[in-house]
């Protein structure tokens, strides 16, 4: 008889076990199931001129719940700056431009074949429903902005700037930059309260000990646009506000901006590669009632120039409800110091002072899968290191972060590394949420996929969107072109 009761208990026991295993399962996956195809929608932005496709670099509101994406090349040397809306389950907005792409944009003679390409990186839309799209014309690694603007249908805007493009050459001093003589670039964009165009970006120097014509020092810059597309001249110093430190081999560059109500901007970006987070009046000057001095530091500076893990450095930034800035990045070593690079994530009082109740610590707080050590059955596996690109605080007050998964990769395989679309969700309180995914980390990625998410965008309805792009695999391969934007939308 006893053994027949401890046979029964220890079934049901087994049975408890497997239910509450079987929940776990089911309430791990976080994904919207309304959103796309089980929470992803997948979208490939192809030419017909061309064939490029592209990825999702940025994502804003677009009205009406729908999404703007911020659309760049994936495949090397490709070109494709266009911007696309999206309905809000995840299907392109055909009334937009052309199957909800904008058109293929011209930059000048020999675009393609004299290296000459444009690249966004950044969306916004006007109140009037016209979309802005800002990044940069590469021509053979002399760099020069680019700011172009739509109608609500997509079309070029010709009451902006020259036929709807600002599109000014690599020049320096009144010359042609040279080729692989740096330049200006621009990373993002907001539109201020009285519809002035404030974008961020950097300017990077031309390699040393080259003879070629370029700027010689770092700069992190804030250019200001009036809305026909001309130079605000009475932002900052004749339109434009920019730090330059130092000569220094490290990262200098903002790289994320937003217009606050009261028409001031918070910036953020690197200075020789230390998290800084500015406060800018809306004319332009530091606001020195913030932070100290008008800004706040991440980390220690470094002289020791280090590659982000990915092709796309970023320090993201969200304000809440109540005002508060929760700020992340990665932090640095110095040289000859550990490796290793933590991410950095803490929240802002409105004043700039750290909110001390948020988090443990300054680090982002670590999940189970980043315990995980190399499979000793399989030589060569390497293990998981996160790169943050975006960020959203849902209407829970939750704060998800989303990037890059360094995953697992074999020695000798054809692809140098393996990045995968992941994102982490943190409570209100700074610490992880174990209730999503596993332990607090979600990877988007389809099985045998390269991904990687590079926006964030949290909806009128409380949720958050997460965008960047997906390999395909189908005709025996998923190289470049086989890529598309991929979207994820979670509960």
């Amino acid at each position: 008889m006893r053994r027949t009761w401890l046979l029964k208990k220890a079934l049901i026991g087994c049975t408890a076990l497997f239910a509450l295993t079987a929940a776990a399962a089911l309430a791990a996956d976080p994904t919207d199931s309304t959103f796309g195809t089980n929470g992803i929608a997948e979208i490939e932005a192809r030419l017909p001129e061309t064939g490029q496709v592209g990825g999702i670099a940025d994502l804003e509101p677009g009205g009406g719940g729908r999404l703007l994406a911020a659309v760049y090349p994936i495949a090397r040397g490709g070109h494709y700056f266009a911007a696309s809306r999206v309905r809000p389950n995840g299907a392109p907005d055909l009334s937009f431009g052309r199957d909800g792409f904008t058109p293929r944009l011209r930059s000048g003679r020999g675009e393609v074949k004299g290296g000459g390409v444009l690249q966004a990186e950044a969306v916004a839309g006007q109140r009037d429903g016209k979309v802005l799209l800002a990044g940069y014309r590469d021509s053979e690694g002399a760099f020069a902005p680019a700011l172009v603007r739509f109608t609500a249908k997509g079309r070029l805007d010709p009451s902006f700037g020259n036929g709807g493009k600002v599109l000014p050459r690599p020049v320096r001093g009144g010359r042609r930059i040279d080729g692989n003589g740096g330049g200006e670039r621009l990373h993002d964009l907001a539109i201020k309260p009285d519809g002035t165009i404030v974008a961020v970006g950097d300017i990077v120097p031309h390699p040393p000990n080259l003879p070629v014509n370029g700027p010689g020092r770092a700069r992190a810059v804030v250019v200001a646009y009036r809305p026909d597309g001309r130079i605000d001249r009475d932002f900052g110093h004749g339109g434009r506000f920019s730090i330059t430190p130092p000569h220094s081999r490290a990262y200098t560059g903002f790289t994320a901006i937003r217009a606050l109500p009261s028409g001031k901007l918070l910036v953020s970006g690197y200075l020789r590669q230390q998290i800084v987070l500015y406060r800018l009046t809306a004319n332009g000057r530091i606001d020195r009632s913030f932070g100290r001095d008008g800004r706040v530091t991440v980390g220690g500076r470094s002289e020791f120039f280090i590659f982000a893990r990915g092709a796309y450095l970023r320090a993201p930034f969200a304000v809440d409800r109540r005002g508060r800035i929760v700020l992340c990045g990665l932090l640095y070593p110095r040289k000859g110091r550990s490796i290793e690079e933590p991410v950095a994530l803490l929240r802002l009082l409105p004043d700039g002072s750290r909110d001390r109740s948020f988090g443990r610590s300054l680090y982002m707080e670590r999940a189970p899968i980043d315990a995980r050590e190399p499979d000793p059955r399989e030589h060569g596996v390497q293990g998981f290191t996160f790169e943050p690109q975006a960020m959203a605080i849902d209407g829970r007050g939750r704060v998800l972060v989303t990037g890059g998964e360094l995953a697992p990769y074999t020695r000798g395989q054809e692809e140098p590394g393996h990045e995968d679309f992941t994102s982490r969700l943190f409570l209100p309180n700074g610490r992880r949420d174990r209730t999503f995914g596993e332990g607090g980390v979600w990877h988007t990625a389809p099985p045998g996929s390269q991904s990687l998410a590079r926006a964030a965008l949290a909806q009128p309805d409380g949720k958050v969107v997460a965008g960047g792009w997906v390999q395909l695999e189908r005709f025996g391969g998923n190289g470049p072109g086989n890529t598309a934007m991929m979207l994820t939308r979670y509960r």
